[in-house]
């Protein structure tokens, strides 16, 4: 035990800036001020050096030269194995040393280390994040790997904060205050020695930097889930490998909201890039412990043995910290902290339950096969437990936050409170059908029909997008006396009877259409024969139109309606181009057709220039209809007309939904309307969706798999092509690449007729902050395929 504790005993080197700055000055050429940052065992200064910033280390009089050389011979082997990772770079001296040896007045021989600063927002200051934990986790294992393969003579020193001796500190279980926190310490230590390490010989080993946590570690203020410096190698070891993770798991999150959960996020990080062999999982929680009790045994130490006015501020609160997650993880017990990592790694709670779906969710999983009929359709690989949802946020059964960039139902956030106290408020004094007369119903009418062109002005509320669009079906079949129905390909429009035979992105089958129906061919301009920067290409694409319909006549139908995403989702997330949407409806009506804007999808201001895409093409449909997003995920639907095609309707048939436009339904819309307006969300869209298409854009320069990135607002298709020159699809890349973004936090969706566009459809609330986290999780996506 006192090898291990000579150096903190032997307090940092007592000298002054003064000498530092003379010492900087003859021995690396550096002039500038001098600031003193304290230190644990070494003793830190940071000097202004003209236009850079030097970090000056002045090492602590017990440790061997060859403990320096051992640290400023990985920083050079770091570097070569992996360039970006943000390590110190070391500052040689003028005679190409690395370091300073100088003899001062009292005989004591200073040794001083120059390195480039790294500047930056401390990790334990940064922000309280999921993102962030699994971010650093993945840099310790990449720091690990940087690592691989490095020796050194001086790697296995005697350390005090080398977790697989902490058996050597029993003797000072004595100095912590506090019976129960002894008893705890006794408990973790008896179980150390008794069942950990003895299998530590067997784990993967090498030198590993042992450290990195909250005050060795410092991300970007302006990408607050970026690590943008590491340094501090003075407890490099060579130790198991999973040490380096389990020093981390254990003190990154100290005085954070839930440590364990926080805890788990860093392991999950860490496995997506350094998978966990078993008994890495088995002993990791054990490891974890250890260093927790490590820093309270060492903290309690100090506190009785160490005489100088040390600057600990590292260690503030740590001790107290240190306790409580601890007993949490005393209270969870190994195997229950064990099955946590291995849930929140997307691995099965113990080997055989399952490699693809979490423990804890198998009999959630065996439930629903049993009982639902579309069981296996779900997102992802991995399929994600939601059990709450907050702004752009989901959450899983662990805790876990998912950045929610796909889902569009919530359109003004998930439980937006307004929406939340709109239909709280309505349920608890009326909700009934349309049989009677209510204010809900007509106010809400009046207020999204004021946003519509004038003469649409007459609703019929359904109670989804499917109902919607089945009935603007029927509408145009009476209005024109018509039964053919022109779709674009591989459309997507609903799922009754009708409106999936209006849905070929559905079915299944090579001839997916019924005789009555025609789909244009997507006027693709990434792909297609005439490409974005051809004059009027999107009048070019409408040439179609005459041919599709006549080859609709030829089978005996005439157009009753023309329907159209008014964003183009499923045929690959295409704004019709300019000047398409009006020649078109020109073609449709000529022939007796209505023309149908289904705004589903591109609706409420969510392609940012216009409250309906429609708008954008500079045309007025015939009938709008209206789901998902309507009410902000309470179900309603809607169809909007004219009252000659209404009048029209009225005198053929009757028409009634019991659940359509109910009380509570209209109260949630209207409160989705009045946070659209308030909170100016459309322009907003237009803003925020022109940031993160641009940051992707950005990336297609270093990733050869993003062939194209499209559409308007908050509503962005990136297509991945395994050539940009053949423009081969990348389908399996793509779902590689979106499901690396699941298991990183970040949800997304696929769409296009090869299933190899990602599509980006968050909710409207999404803001810069976290399009820079999305950009970061895209950009490690693709790295990780890469590799």
């Amino acid at each position: 035990m006192y090898d291990l504790l000579n150096t903190l005993r032997r307090p940092p080197p007592d000298i002054s800036p003064q000498q530092v700055g003379q010492i900087a000055r003859e021995s690396f050429g550096l002039l500038g001020e001098i600031v003193s940052l304290g230190g644990e065992r070494d003793r830190n200064f940071l000097q202004h050096a003209g236009n850079k910033d030097v970090l000056l280390k002045v090492a602590n009089l017990a440790e061997p030269d060859a403990l320096l050389d051992f640290q400023c011979a990985a920083l050079g082997f770091i570097l070569r194995q992996d360039p970006d990772l943000p390590v110190q770079v070391l500052i040689r001296t003028l005679d190409g040393k690395p370091w300073a040896s100088t003899p001062a007045s009292d005989g004591i021989t200073y040794r001083i280390r120059a390195f480039e600063f790294l500047p930056g927002l401390s990790l334990g200051k940064a922000p309280d994040d999921p993102r962030l934990m699994r971010t650093l986790g993945r840099t310790v294992a990449r720091l690990g790997l940087a690592l691989r393969g490095f020796f050194h003579p001086a790697a296995d020193h005697p350390l005090a904060w080398d977790i697989k001796r902490i058996d050597q500190l029993a003797d000072l279980v004595s100095a912590i205050a506090g019976r129960s926190e002894q008893d705890l310490v006794e408990r973790l230590l008896e179980r150390f020695a008794r069942q950990v390490k003895p299998c530590l010989p067997g784990l993967r080993a090498q030198v590993i930097h042992n450290d990195l946590s909250f005050h060795n570690t410092v991300v970007d203020p302006q990408a607050p889930f970026q690590i943008s410096g590491i340094f501090d190698f003075g407890d490099m070891i060579y130790a198991p490998l999973i040490q380096d993770l389990a020093v981390t798991a254990a003190e990154a999150p100290a005085g954070r909201s839930d440590p364990v959960a926080r805890c788990a996020e860093i392991v999950s990080g860490y496995h997506s890039v350094t998978p966990l062999e078993e008994k890495e999982f088995i002993l990791l929680p054990d490891l974890i412990a250890a260093r927790l009790a490590q820093g309270i045994l060492l903290d309690a130490w100090a506190e009785q043995a160490i005489a100088w006015d040390d600057d600990r501020d590292h260690l503030a609160g740590w001790p107290a910290d240190a306790v409580s997650m601890l007993r949490r993880i005393d209270t969870m017990g190994p195997a229950g902290l064990t099955s946590m990592l291995r849930a929140a790694c997307g691995m099965a709670s113990s080997p055989g339950a399952g490699p693809d779906i979490p423990g804890d969710f198998d009999a959630l999983w065996r439930r629903r096969v049993a009982c639902l009929g579309n069981a296996a359709v779900v997102s992802y690989d991995r399929p994600l437990h939601a059990v709450r949802g907050e702004g752009v946020w989901l959450y899983d059964a662990e805790d876990r936050a998912f950045l929610d960039a796909y889902n569009n139902v919530p359109h003004v956030g998930h439980c937006h409170p307004r929406v939340v106290a709109a239909v709280t408020r309505q349920t608890a004094i009326l909700n009934t059908n349309t049989r009677y007369v209510h204010e809900a119903i007509v106010s809400y009418a009046e207020q999204l029909t004021r946003t519509l062109p004038e003469g649409l002005d007459v609703c019929y509320f359904v109670s989804s997008g499917s109902e919607a669009i089945d009935l603007a079906w029927r509408l145009a079949r009476i209005w024109t006396g018509n039964s053919g129905g022109l779709i674009v390909e591989n459309a997507y429009h609903g799922m009754t009877d009708a409106a999936s035979q209006l849905s070929p992105s559905e079915r299944i089958g090579k001839d997916n259409l019924s005789a009555p129906i025609a789909a244009l061919p997507v006027p693709d301009d990434y792909r297609g024969p005439w490409k974005r920067d051809i004059a009027e290409h999107g009048v070019r694409y409408a040439t179609h139109c005459e041919r599709v319909l006549a080859q609709m006549r030829d089978r005996g139908h005439e157009p009753a309606a023309f329907f159209m995403d008014m964003i183009l989702s499923t045929s690959g997330i295409f704004v019709p181009p300019p000047g398409y949407l009006k020649e078109i409806f020109r073609c449709v009506r000529a022939a007796g057709g209505l023309c149908v804007a289904d705004e589903v999808q591109s609706g409420f201001g969510r392609l940012g220039k216009h409250m309906w895409g429609f708008e954008s093409g500079g045309v007025v449909p015939d009938i709008v209809t209206f789901g998902k997003p309507i009410a902000g995920g309470y179900p309603m639907g809607l169809v909007v007309t004219t009252r000659a095609i209404a009048d029209r309707f009225c005198q053929h048939t009757e028409f009634f939904s019991t659940t359509g436009g109910n009380p509570v339904a209209c109260a949630a819309a209207s409160a989705v309307l009045q946070v659209i307006a308030d909170e100016g969300l459309m322009n907003h869209a237009d803003r925020v969706g022109t940031e993160l298409a641009d940051g992707i854009r950005q990336l297609a320069r270093r990733h050869a798999l993003i062939g194209d990135v499209r559409g308007s607002g908050l509503f962005i298709g990136v297509e991945l092509v395994k050539d940009r020159a053949t423009l081969e699809p990348a389908t399996e890349e793509t779902r590689i690449v979106v499901n690396a973004l699941r298991d990183d936090g970040v949800l997304v969706g696929i769409d296009g007729t090869f299933h190899n566009v990602i599509k980006i459809r968050p909710p409207m609330v999404f803001n810069s902050e976290h399009t820079k986290i999305f950009l970061q999780s895209l950009d490690q996506a693709f790295g990780l395929h890469r590799g």
